[in-house]
């Protein structure tokens, strides 16, 4: 007998709880990854990727495939690597020759700067990577180690001073406003850094994260960005107004607001990704805990029905 049962639902959705989630693409085509909660550094201003504990998890390689693998049917064409310290991710080049063999084209990896040593940079130029984001508050030494908790300074400088020379990618430089030991000269510091060589940067609102304290304010990061806007030749705020692009003659940085801060949760879907966890979670809002899937890898149809559900949370407004 011929089963004529129309399944279209199913097969393009999955019942969970008698709750219907429709596939849908990831309109921003974009993953982030948490390779590892290790780190050489123990930054201040860290709110480490939203994650509570603060427990040394590596995610394996076989698993991390499984995932990006599943990722590609959703629109996936742009990976985030981070961490932690995601080049103390110890099959890093095993992970990136994935990558580039199932043709994900973009790839960026956020660093601290520390371990990009010559063998680092030929790593990263060999499979392509497109660009990295150098986390960086402060050109002033004894306020860099105050601040990151790494006592090597100058090795930091020289492998910026490297990776400025030999990367091959793009280069933009993150400094998150906060208000310990607030200097505004260091951010002019850097701003000039990267006038000088062309390199992106972006200033960076603080994010609220529950279940971490809150130890510094918003109004520097207000009071100075204000300050850039009147210096600036032109300003350009994106459709959702959580980015403004501040340009002065040929070059120009980029000032992010919290999306989450600021609950602009029906632009969410449109320009924020989902976060894959260290503990193996789809994690679509960086402020809530209760919308986190565990990615269940018992077959890749679960994997794609657990990326089903984070899905459909983006955007779903906070508490």
């Amino acid at each position: 007998m011929v089963d004529t049962t129309d399944n279209t639902m199913l097969s393009n959705g999955v019942l969970i709880d008698n709750k219907f989630y429709p596939k849908a693409n990831l309109q921003s085509g974009t993953l982030r990854i948490v390779l590892t909660t290790k780190c050489n550094y123990q930054c201040k201003y860290c709110f480490a990727e939203g994650e509570k504990d603060k427990q040394i998890r590596i995610i394996p390689i076989e698993k991390l495939k499984q995932i990006i693998k599943i990722s590609k049917e959703f629109g996936i064409n742009k990976i985030k690597l981070t961490g932690g310290e995601p080049l103390l991710y110890p099959q890093i080049k095993e992970l990136l020759e994935y990558i580039r063999k199932i043709d994900i084209p973009y790839v960026d990896l956020t660093t601290n700067i520390s371990m990009l040593n010559e063998e680092t940079i030929d790593l990263l130029n060999r499979y392509n990577v497109n660009a990295l984001t150098l986390s960086l508050n402060t050109l002033n030494k004894n306020k860099f180690e105050y601040l990151s908790g790494f006592s090597n300074f100058d090795l930091v400088k020289e492998n910026l001073e490297r990776t400025i020379n030999k990367f091959q990618g793009k280069i933009r430089i993150n400094c998150i406003v906060f208000d310990e030991q607030y200097d505004e000269n260091d951010y002019e510091n850097i701003i000039d850094l990267c006038k000088k060589h062309n390199l992106g940067m972006r200033i960076i609102e603080p994010s609220k994260v529950e279940g971490f304290p809150i130890t510094y304010t918003k109004d520097k990061f207000i009071k100075f960005t204000n300050k850039l806007r009147k210096k600036a030749n032109k300003v350009i705020q994106s459709d959702c107004n959580s980015v403004e692009y501040l340009y002065f003659e040929n070059w120009y940085l980029t000032i992010m607001h919290s999306l989450c801060d600021n609950k602009i949760c029906d632009a969410c879907p449109k320009y924020m990704y989902i976060r894959v966890t260290s503990d193996l979670k789809l994690k679509p809002c960086l402020s809530r805990r209760d919308t986190e899937v565990p990615i269940d890898f018992e077959n890749e149809k679960t994997i794609e029905n657990s990326f089903i559900k984070a899905i459909h949370y983006m955007g779903v407004g906070l508490k």
